[in-house]
Formats: structure tokens, sequence, C-alpha cells
């Protein structure tokens, strides 16, 4: 997520669930602006000014300068990469394990066994899962001692993520019969992680 100065700590999930939404529409708009504006000269610009133009799209207490994020480097990968520290595991990690096999496999799938016709079909999987990867490891990777409202609602996003990948997982199963096993299968494991989810979700809560 975009950063901004606010008093984020003390949001609950709500506050955090409209931020959120208000992220993606960030994304969604730049990616809508690139294809337009790809190896432009200045072409970052170009998007940024796009996204400037819809107040909407600033981030809650933040300013336009905010939303440059895109272009400043990963400060925290750089400290863990100077890190001789082995990284700490945290609760939920293996849930993420878990999705980003069922992508790796689906990932093999979809390129040996789709058939042509359903190549969009396939690519939208492959986001979904790409996207439910991403969403579960922000959840598992916030701390909840300092943002428990943020934590909660991302891991709310994450079922909502998840329940949209079985949805087009199931519709695929009606539209290519030879591979409704194996999707029934990724289904049920998906339904494994969905519980688990749940559980450390409502431990938040307790």
């Amino acid at each position: 997520m975009a950063e901004f100065k606010n008093n984020g700590e003390s949001w609950n999930e709500f506050q955090w669930e409209k931020e959120i939404r208000r992220d993606e529409r960030r994304i969604s708009c730049y990616f809508r602006e690139l294809p337009g504006c790809l190896d432009l000269p200045g072409e970052e610009e170009m998007i940024f000014s796009t996204l400037l133009s819809s107040p909407d799209l600033v981030p809650t207490g933040g300013n336009p300068d905010s939303l440059r994020f895109w272009q400043r480097p990963d400060e925290d990968d750089e400290e863990y990469e100077d890190s001789d520290d082995p990284p700490r595991r945290r609760p939920g990690a293996e849930i993420v394990e878990e999705i980003d096999r069922l992508a790796t496999e689906w990932n093999v799938c979809c390129a040996s066994s789709l058939r042509s016709n359903l190549d969009l079909h396939g690519l939208g999987i492959v986001c979904a899962y790409g996207k439910l990867l991403a969403r579960t490891a922000d959840f598992v990777d916030t701390e909840a001692d300092t943002a428990r409202g943020l934590k909660i609602s991302l891991g709310k996003r994450a079922l909502a993520d998840l329940n949209e990948l079985v949805g087009a997982l199931e519709q695929l199963s009606t539209l290519q019969r030879s591979l409704a096993t194996d999707l029934a299968l990724a289904v049920e494991l998906l339904g494994h992680v969905r519980e688990r989810l749940i559980d450390l979700v409502e431990q938040l809560r307790k």
C-alpha cells in the first residue's frame, strides 16, 4: 500500500478496508494508463498526472507526493539483504507457502493442459493466485501489536480474494471437463486455506 502520514495505528478494520479499496483503485488506474504511456519519455510523470487529477486516489491523510511510492526502492528488502539474522517465521507463513504451491501447480496445468480458447480465463486465474498470494503475505507480515485493525482487514480481503479464485476455478471446471478432477482438488485445498485464514482472523478479534 502507498505510504501516508496518519494515525493509522488507531484505525479500526473498517477504516482500513476503505483505504485498501482506495489503494486498489489507485493500482487499477495506474495499469489502465500504463499501456498508453509505455516506453514514452516521462511515462511515470504522465501516469502520476492522471492519478493526481482524482483527489479520491490520494491516500487518506497524505499528499500527492505519497503516490510516488512506485519509484522508491524497497528499503525493507535492502535491510533484509544486509542482515545476518535468520528470518523470523510468522504465524500463518505455512498458508502463504501452500498458496504458492497451488499457484505453481496451476501455472504448470495452465501451460500444459488448458485449451487454447480458454487462455484468457487461465491467465485470469494466474492473476487471482498472485493477488491472493500477495494479500495473504501482507496479512501474515503485518504486526498485530501495532496494526491490529489493518491485519484484520487484510485477512478479510484475503478471504474475499480466495472466494473469487474458487469461483473462477469452479467456472473453468464446467468449461473444460477434462480438468474437473484437478480443479476440484485445488478447490478442496483452498477450502483448507480458507479455514486457517478464518481461524487467524478470529484469533485477532479476541
